[in-house]
């Protein structure tokens, strides 16, 4: 239900954000809340998620990007 406020909130206001990296945050959230202890390899996870997202997409997109320009050429896109 938080995850889903804080989403809505970021739609409302018009910020870019990541229901992935809200999702992860609440489990952080609720690990300290219940005074659980923040796990090591779970911040782990949660910190390379969020370093990794853009750089991934930049990735992905160029690649298919070239990858569609290809097939345009290849195929005549005139």
């Amino acid at each position: 239900m938080i995850a889903y406020g804080t989403i809505q909130l970021a739609d409302i206001y018009g910020l870019p954000v990541s229901t992935t990296h809200i999702l992860s945050s609440g489990v952080a959230g609720t690990m300290a809340a219940n005074r659980s202890g923040l796990q090591a390899q779970t911040l782990r996870n949660i910190l390379l998620a969020w370093v990794l997202t853009l750089p991934v997409c930049v990735f992905l997109g160029s690649l298919l990007f070239a990858f569609g320009l290809r097939l345009v050429a290849m195929f005549g896109g005139h």
